[in-house]
């Protein structure tokens, strides 16, 4: 399983994921342990998602994802451009 890394909070070296649990389509339990075995600290981690920066061409309509403002104001003015043509 690759999952994005990142150090221990306690002694800073690196860890590597020992399980995940899905809480929902949006967020993710994922489970770490530290590599350095004098440290040994074993923490839980989530995993979440934020917002849309692109648009999906097959969107899951049960699923709500806050849309970027890029994105909103990149749509909003495709929008209106298109309605002062039409």
């Amino acid at each position: 399983m690759r999952v994005i890394g990142l150090p221990c909070p306690h002694c800073a070296q690196t860890v590597r994921a020992i399980k995940s649990r899905t809480m929902s389509p949006l967020f993710k339990e994922i489970t770490y342990r530290c590599n350095n075995e004098d440290c040994g600290h074993v923490f839980v981690a989530g995993l979440e998602v934020l917002r849309t920066v692109s648009l999906s061409a097959m969107p899951n309509y049960d699923v709500r994802i806050p849309i970027s403002q890029h994105v909103r104001a990149t749509a909003l003015n495709q929008l209106s451009l298109n309605l002062s043509v039409g």
